[in-house]
């Protein structure tokens, strides 16, 4: 039952600061659609549509890809560098659920409400550009599986934020090196290991009606499982790291 009023509290509080905070939320949004917008128009108008609606539709897509990544990747070490610089950082690590569980409910929270953003900036900017793409519910799932590992790398992240406090310039690069995971075409063992690299493959497939196989599934079932419990492992060694050194505050 505790772990269930957890999980409520976080969910309370992530609604909270979206709707407390509505400016930056609207902001935010508005920034994500608005550059999205301004790629599909600048292919429109130095290409063919016509020729390029393919194209158009899967950078539309790698597009979103990104953005759900920067923000399950990133989004929990801001959330404690933030905490750390407020002084509640404190207050996970006396709880009696402990830390790691506070913050891994804080990930499905924050996934609960990124999931609907994510399909309004679609729906969005496809009717503003007049683009009309059909995404295939599958596609949706495949996504839900990339953000969880999204997630795992996520944990892992913020674990060394909390052991060496400042790495707002890690997550700065991140935000870039997720273009280049994205982009790369790995062959071998690595295509399998390298994060969101598979995952991009069977969503352009998804894109291009291909059949998603059994391989598929397992590999994103797998893959996805692996990265979110070495990210909880990897969180919790770096939470009772920092308990044990007494090195919990920024200061």
């Amino acid at each position: 039952m505790r772990y269930l009023n957890v999980f409520k509290g976080t969910l309370l509080r992530t609604f909270s600061e979206l709707k407390r905070y509505y400016l930056n939320t609207l902001t935010s949004f508005a920034i994500m659609t608005m550059i999205f917008y301004f790629i599909i128009v600048g292919i429109n108008k130095f290409g063919n549509p016509a020729v390029l609606g393919e194209s158009i539709q899967a950078i539309a897509i790698g597009y979103v890809v990104w953005m759900a990544l920067i923000g399950t990747v990133t989004d929990l070490s801001w959330t404690i560098i933030n905490e750390m610089s407020i002084g509640l950082i404190e207050q996970s690590f006396i709880s009696p659920i402990g830390p790691t569980l506070i913050y891994l409910s804080y990930q499905l929270s924050n996934f609960i409400f990124v999931i609907p953003l994510e399909i309004i900036i679609m729906m969005i900017v496809f009717k503003i550009a007049g683009i009309s793409i059909l995404i295939p519910p599958i596609f949706l799932i495949v996504l839900m599986l990339l953000m969880i590992q999204g997630y795992g790398i996520g944990l892992m992240i913020a674990g060394v934020t909390l052991r060496f406090k400042r790495t707002q310039a890690i997550l700065n690069l991140i935000q870039f090196g997720i273009i280049g995971v994205l982009m790369g075409n790995y062959k071998g063992i690595w295509k399998y290991v390298v994060p969101a690299n598979g995952f991009v493959r069977i969503l352009r497939n998804i894109i291009n009606n291909n059949r998603t196989t059994l391989n598929d599934w397992l590999y994103m079932f797998v893959s996805s499982a692996m990265y979110i419990i070495i990210g909880i492992l990897v969180f919790d060694f770096f939470a009772k790291l920092v308990r044990k050194r007494g090195e919990i505050a920024q200061y």
